[in-house]
């Protein structure tokens, strides 16, 4: 944790047999007539638009980010674990990060040394300090195509679960970010974790939030910081909590790495050059940005109550959810009225990739005995940022339905209960006396508020009548005085 997309893309362009050799279309025997000069001349313009059509798709080309880029067609990595030294990353509960960043960093390197055509790296083998600077120029001094940073995470208060990818805000480094990303987003998904998705970040500059992006941006190699889970939450913990855990991170972080170069390794027995892997990115306008950071809480949310069961002691609650610029990752809610809310809670089917999630849902609040709820929730969004929804109040107290009280048998006497007494009142499912004076007041108030209404309605009735009975007598008399 840190404080501070295409195939295996060579030229894909088909060898045109209309531009190879001396003498294109040869096997044409043109004869010297003005019609037949006519075609050479239409002939000529045809090749004058393919040739400088082909010449504008190869300038294209050379402006993406495909692989291998170097001129000796070999593709070189570099892998970085997070942190080392003093450096001690996320500490909690006996797990050190950069002592699991190391342990996921040589296994992802063992496994994709076992893959042909890549040249591999380390930033450091070593328990040491090193500047994220120094990664970045170690980076640029191999000549590295792509930068992989290894991380675990933690979040305040312990909220927070799931894995996610962190990419360059800027140009080609997004777009290739982007589409590793979502190749590492499955390969987390099929291992079981909760997906956070492909994000990205500004510091306070406008630059790259994490300096490893940050600095490799400077040298234009491209990069991804990736967050395997959170170490600090339960929903993560199994996932990271043996050393086969963490190798099985570095196998699967190397798989990600080859689909997403296309790479085949006979040792594995595998050929990911075929391509397919991640988003097809290739009809898309050049300098489109994948992935863009949100700094704005959710755009709606809303609930309402959809029932209540006083047997089971729930409320059912729909809640209506949504952001404009991100989609819902997460709900909690509160019983008292927004002071203490419970743990993060997976927003129902939500689909971070392919930016959905459900605008409504409803789930069921267990309410404790003696409690009159005031129900609040937090829609939480892909940024982790939030908004507060209305507050559900005007509920009963919940109490629990009392037990049957077995009868007294013939030498029993049934034992003396105090009269009226506030025990009494509670168990015959009796509301406390504050509470019937509220109600009768209510009712008592009620009771002269529609009596009033009904007054207005008679008094409005009759006034009608009256105007009616006056305007036919002077109808009447006019009509008199005529005659």
């Amino acid at each position: 944790m840190l404080f501070d997309k295409d195939k295996n893309k060579t030229d894909r362009f088909p060898e045109n047999l209309a531009l190879t050799g001396n003498r294109p279309f040869a096997f044409i025997d043109w004869e010297d007539s003005l019609m037949k000069r006519c075609g050479r001349f239409f002939v000529a313009l045809f090749l004058f638009f393919l040739l400088w059509g082909t010449e504008g798709k190869s300038e294209a080309s050379a402006e993406g980010f495909y692989y291998p880029p170097d001129t000796d067609g070999q593709l070189v990595v570099v892998i970085d674990a997070g942190h080392g030294g003093k450096n001690l990353g996320a500490d909690y509960n006996g797990f050190l990060e950069k002592e699991m960043n190391m342990t996921v960093a040589n296994a992802m390197y063992e496994e994709l040394s076992k893959y042909e055509g890549i040249t591999v790296y380390l930033t450091h083998t070593e328990d040491t300090d090193m500047s994220i600077q120094a990664r970045a120029d170690f980076a640029a001094s191999v000549n590295a195509d792509f930068v992989f940073c290894l991380h675990f995470n933690m979040s305040p208060e312990n909220k927070l679960f799931g894995s996610e990818v962190w990419v360059s805000a800027f140009g080609e480094l997004n777009r290739e970010g982007y589409r590793f990303g979502c190749i590492q987003m499955d390969a987390m998904k099929e291992m079981g974790l909760f997906i956070r998705g492909v994000k990205t970040r500004f510091n306070d500059k406008g630059e790259d939030y994490y300096g490893i992006l940050r600095f490799c941006n400077e040298y234009d190699i491209a990069a991804a910081l990736i967050e395997h889970c959170h170490i600090d939450h339960d929903t993560d913990v199994g996932f990271c909590d043996s050393e086969e855990d963490l190798i099985a991170f570095g196998v699967a972080d190397a798989t990600s790495a080859a689909k997403f170069f296309g790479l085949k390794s006979e040792i594995l027995g595998v050929d990911y050059s075929g391509g397919g892997y991640g988003p097809d990115l290739e009809a898309d306008t050049p300098g489109t940005l994948y992935v863009q950071a949100d700094e704005t809480d959710p755009d709606i949310c809303m609930i309402e109550e959809s029932y209540v069961d006083l047997e089971r002691h729930v409320v059912g609650v729909t809640v209506t959810g949504h952001d404009y610029d991100s989609p819902m990752l997460y709900y909690s809610y509160s019983i008292d009225g927004g002071t203490t809310y419970t743990p993060y809670l997976a927003w129902p089917e939500t689909d971070v990739m392919a930016e959905y999630s459900p605008d409504i849902f409803t789930f069921e609040v267990e309410i404790p005995e003696g409690i009159s709820p005031a129900i609040v929730v937090r829609a939480v969004n892909q940024y982790d940022r939030y908004t507060e929804s209305n507050v559900l109040t005007g509920f009963p107290v919940f109490v629990n339905t009392p037990e049957e009280v077995p009868l007294p048998t013939e030498t029993e006497s049934p034992p003396a209960l105090p009269e009226e007494s506030q025990e009494t009142k509670e168990y015959t499912g009796f509301k406390a006396p504050e509470r019937e004076k509220e109600e009768k007041e209510t009712s008592f108030l009620s009771f002269l508020e529609l009596c009033l209404l009904i007054c207005i309605v008679l008094f409005v009735a009759l006034l009608i009548t009256r105007l009616l009975v006056a305007g036919k007598r002077r109808h009447k008399r006019k009509k008199g005085s005529r005659k």
